[in-house]
């Protein structure tokens, strides 16, 4: 008979050491996937908060550039009324009336300001009524020359008026939002208003006029809506300038409580106007990542109209 044959196999201390490898491994693994994925999102978050500042800057800053302009074909006569200031402003503005002036109904949504801009476009030879796609409005729609004017009405300095400020969505997102003229065959109503979305994820803005004082063609100083208001009623046709400061924030949310700092949105200054609306403080614990966006602007086409003249 032959001997019993040498029995091979895994002891249970070798079993156990490779089980623990294995799940060391994984472990590993597990922690890299979610240290990608995590970058992941911070990487995309950024993207969008970049891309959503950048738009919303550029949107408004394209409206400022061509607030002001009035058509040559449009009279300045004497008889003709004087015209309406390129641009005007209201702090902590929200809800707003149905009119085509600045008329707030609520306070904005965290103290955000309003921006009320009129521009005219470029229109047919035929027809300035009609727009030649050239230009274009807030809402991207093609903007005429000029609006219809009513029955023995002079003709309007502006086509349209652009009203931009923030909101809430109905899912409770803050958003820019501009209010331009509906339409109607291509021709703009200046009776009928719509209101849509430009960008989401925008928290506050907040404004600063700069206005020419001594009548030199440059603005001396960057003050608030308010006090702009202040200084008389043909105050607004001596802004030279727009300051515009944005918080947007991003969708994602993050796995820890993103730090809760106060934002600066304007440097400060010597005479005081700047302390009123220079910060914003984001909710506590606030599960998003946030960004301040900030631009001059200034008017190409300043207000022919001074206060010797209207």
């Amino acid at each position: 008979m032959t001997g019993a044959r040498r029995k091979c196999g895994f002891t249970l201390v070798s079993v156990m050491v490779g089980i623990s490898l294995a799940m060391i491994a994984s472990v590993a693994a597990l922690a890299t996937f979610q240290v990608l994925r995590d970058s992941y999102a911070v990487t995309a978050d950024s993207v969008l908060i970049e891309e959503r500042g950048q738009r919303a800057l550029a949107i408004i800053a394209h409206a400022v550039r061509q607030a002001g302009w009035i058509p040559a074909h449009v009279s300045m006569s004497a008889a003709h009324p004087a015209p309406d200031a390129p641009i005007e402003g209201r702090d902590d503005c929200g809800q707003l009336s149905s009119q085509p002036q600045m008329q707030c109904t609520r306070s904005g949504v965290a103290a955000s300001d309003a921006l009320l801009v009129r521009v005219s476009g470029s229109g047919l030879p035929t027809d300035n009524t009609l727009p030649d796609g050239t230009m274009s409005d807030c809402s991207g729609y093609a903007l005429p020359a000029t609006a219809t004017p009513a029955d023995d009405a002079p003709l309007p300095y502006h086509a349209a008026t652009n009203l931009f400020y923030i909101g809430k969505a109905s899912d409770g997102v803050p958003q820019l939002l501009c209010r331009y003229p509906t339409r109607q065959g291509n021709r703009v109503l200046t009776n009928a208003y719509t209101a849509g979305t430009l960008v989401r994820g925008v928290e506050t803005m907040q404004l600063r006029y700069g206005v020419d004082m001594d009548d030199d063609g440059n603005p001396d100083r960057f003050i608030p809506a308010r006090t702009v208001q202040e200084l008389g009623e043909g105050a607004w046709h001596r802004v030279r300038a727009v300051q515009i400061s944005m918080v947007v924030r991003g969708d994602r949310r993050t796995a820890q409580p993103y730090p809760v700092t106060v934002l600066q949105l304007f440097p400060s200054q010597a005479d005081g106007d700047a302390s009123v609306d220079s910060s914003f403080q984001p909710p506590a614990r606030s599960p998003v990542r946030r960004r301040v966006f900030s631009t001059t602007i200034r008017l190409r086409n300043p207000s022919p109209c001074m206060e010797a003249k209207c």
